[in-house]
């Protein structure tokens, strides 16, 4: 997937940042609100089970699928199938090359690095 120039600076920082801290607060559950309906603005896929998602508020979500699902890594597009209020959490499901993989961890909101 080809991402915008400021989309991608970000995401290359998210996923360069260094460790973090042992005093850092654990990660919150969070979902994504309306997903259904032009919520996701983009998203980049990290391996086999974990995609990051950033949102139309453009913060970015990270999603844990409950097994590893191979088409992800070569896969042009993703479907997000939401649960019945329209966003996408530990509920919700990805489709990519028609095989869906639940997410089973929840979808945690992550902070860019600062540079």
């Amino acid at each position: 997937m080809s991402l915008p120039g400021r989309c991608k600076s970000s995401l290359d920082r998210l996923l360069n940042r260094s460790a973090v801290p042992a005093n850092a607060a654990p990660a919150q559950e969070a979902r994504i609100p309306f997903a259904n309906r032009g919520g996701i603005y983009s998203w980049a896929v990290v391996d086999s089970r974990t995609l990051l998602i950033q949102g139309r508020d453009r913060q970015w979500y990270k999603a844990t699928l409950f097994s590893p699902c191979f088409n992800l890594t070569t896969a042009r597009t993703v479907r997000f199938k939401t649960d019945a209020s329209g966003s996408f959490d530990k509920f919700s499901s990805i489709v990519a090359r028609r095989r869906r993989s639940p997410a089973a961890a929840a979808v945690m909101r992550i902070a860019p690095a600062l540079a």
